[in-house]
């Protein structure tokens, strides 16, 4: 009921939709007062003028309500002519030619940067040099496991290298319940960590001195395996031979 009463007020003295489009295009109002620009009366007043309205004056409410407007961005000469009306989903086809942009300003040449990508190409095979370099020096220092006191120089890239190790080293577990390590596939090299109460490091670099107590450290290639702690626990050659009259362990089929 309040809708009929609503549909009723809204076209009401205004007469037919076109006339009320008529208006508006002219610049006038409707009879039946001012157009509502937001809300549920200007909902019911579009509702009206489309259901008052022929096919043709529909479409063109549409369009206006809607800003449905043709495209005015493109444009040529076609095989054959096309009403502005026509949707683009139901129109043939045209093959145009592409225009060409033209501005006031050139476009800016571009830029050269080969001289660029060289100065950074020779930064980072230097900075991979002086890293294989650091890495082969902490090997060569770190060959044999530290043992209780001693006392160890590196420079300031290989200071750097150890450093990387031991920090990865101790974050991947807990020394004091065993061996830990870290290794760099692409140095070459691993370092093991092993806890030992009466052990106690002292490296030396340009920056100062560096005491680590409690820490034993060794080096070795980074797909080396056993415990570099004990290098003859994995050499049977070297191992202790049994006391005489101590039976040997019989041998298990696994």
């Amino acid at each position: 009921m309040g809708d009929s009463a609503d549909r009723v007020r809204t076209v009401g003295a205004g007469g037919s939709a076109a006339d009320a489009w008529e208006r508006l295009r002219a610049g006038g109002a409707p009879a039946d007062g001012p157009v509502p620009r937001h809300g549920r009366a200007a909902l019911l007043r579009l509702a009206a003028w489309f259901e008052g309205a022929d096919t043709e004056t529909a479409h063109r409410i549409y369009t206006a309500a809607f800003a449905a407007h043709s495209a005015t961005h493109l444009g040529g000469a076609g095989e054959e002519s096309v009403a502005a009306t026509t949707s683009w989903w139901q129109a043939p086809l045209a093959d145009i030619a592409a225009a060409r942009l033209t501005s006031a300003l050139p476009a800016d040449p571009v830029r050269d940067h080969t001289a660029q990508r060289a100065r950074l190409r020779d930064a980072a095979e230097s900075s991979a040099h002086w890293r294989r370099s650091a890495a082969q020096e902490v090997h060569r220092v770190l060959a044999e496991a530290t043992g209780t006191d001693s006392r160890i120089r590196l420079s300031s890239s290989a200071m750097g290298v150890l450093m990387e190790l031991l920090t990865a080293a101790l974050g991947s577990g807990d020394a004091t319940r065993g061996p830990v390590s870290a290794g760099d596939l692409e140095l070459g090299i691993r370092l093991h960590v092993r806890h030992d109460p009466e052990a106690a490091l002292t490296l030396r670099g340009s920056g100062g001195d560096l005491a680590l107590d409690g820490l034993r450290l060794v080096v070795t290639p980074f797909a080396a395996s056993g415990d570099p702690f004990d290098p003859e626990a994995d050499d049977p050659h070297r191992r202790p031979t049994p006391a005489a009259g101590t039976g040997l362990p019989l041998a298990r089929q696994a």
